[in-house]
């Protein structure tokens, strides 16, 4: 991802500055910086760097190739530069094996550690070191959110669901509830007509007897 060389573009020049900032004590005019070419990475970083590049987005085969080299050198001479390789290769973002939680801990075990990295590597190392803390604590945030988010969908698929089986418990009630008033009803019409039938029957005269 580009912030891998802009963050060995710096870290690059801070050894740089630091190096050289004994030997002038003059501040040059404008002309002079202008016409200074760009500062080269210090040699010892060269190796660090091809791994940076190798490990870049857009090729999976090598950055699967160069992920395997490093490892290899590192468990075969377990020195501190192919030890800091890997852990970059392994940190790197952009490829599917990506672990900058691995790789974190392998920098920090080997600063904290008796290491034959020279300033400027422990330097590098440091500044990865941070890039590789701040990537952690971000996943770390989004996974978070991504379980908050989850926790929630599911608070709101129980509550619909508590609302459903209250809709329908209540329906349920209702049509009862209608069923035993349809049957009132006829009840009350069925006592209607038994009422109208005898009304009729009082209301007939009574049949005449013969003399």
């Amino acid at each position: 991802m580009p912030i891998f060389p802009r963050l060995a573009v710096l870290v690059c020049s801070a050894a740089l500055l630091s190096a050289c900032a004994g030997l002038t004590g003059t501040r040059r005019g404008p002309d002079a910086a202008a016409a200074s070419p760009p500062a080269a990475p210090p040699p010892v970083l060269a190796p660090y760097l091809d791994t940076l590049a190798k490990m870049g987005p857009g090729d999976p085969a090598r950055q699967e190739t160069e992920l395997a080299a490093t490892l290899e050198a590192a468990q075969q001479t377990r020195s501190s530069a192919d030890t800091l390789r890997y852990a970059l290769a392994l940190g790197s973002a952009g490829h599917a094996n990506s672990n900058p939680v691995e790789a974190k801990r392998l920098i920090t075990e080997l600063l904290a550690s008796p290491n034959t990295l020279d300033p400027t590597e422990t330097t590098f190392a440091n500044a990865y070191l941070r890039e590789f803390d701040a990537r952690v604590a971000l996943y770390a945030e989004l996974a978070r959110q991504r379980e908050e988010s989850e926790q929630k969908l599911k608070s709101l698929d129980a509550s619909a669901e508590r609302r459903s089986d209250a809709l329908a418990a209540e329906n349920k009630q209702l049509k009862r509830a209608l069923a035993e008033a349809e049957r009132k009803l006829e009840a009350v019409a069925e006592m209607e007509r038994t009422l109208l039938e005898q009304a009729g029957t009082d209301a007939e005269p009574p049949p005449r007897q013969q003399p």
